[in-house]
């Protein structure tokens, strides 16, 4: 699959168009990324979101009964994911849309 992106892409924007953190039995979205910031801010967010992440699985790993940890950065991580599924999006389709 090739995507081609934007040649300008500081002057892109997340489209709000990822879900995330399904739950009840028909597994619903609860959350979506926000429309509208810049791809440079919300780069920066999901870094640090996927650091923590990182972070939190590693003392996950490393003590026992740190199940809290564990979660904790399941829930990173899903963030994180959602807002570097937003910015692909809103690169590979930037031309068309804006």
């Amino acid at each position: 699959m090739k995507h081609t992106l934007n040649p300008s892409p500081s002057s892109l924007h997340t489209l709000g168009e990822i879900t995330f953190a399904n739950c009840g039995e028909d597994q619903r979205p609860l959350l979506r990324v926000n429309a509208d910031v810049p791809l440079a801010d919300a780069l920066e967010h999901a870094s640090l979101l996927l650091h923590l992440a990182k972070q939190l699985t590693l003392d996950a790993a490393m003590e026992p009964q740190a199940d809290r940890y564990a979660w904790a950065a399941h829930y990173l991580g899903e963030m994180g994911k959602a807002v570097m599924d937003d910015v692909h999006t809103a690169m590979t389709a930037g031309a068309d849309r804006h």
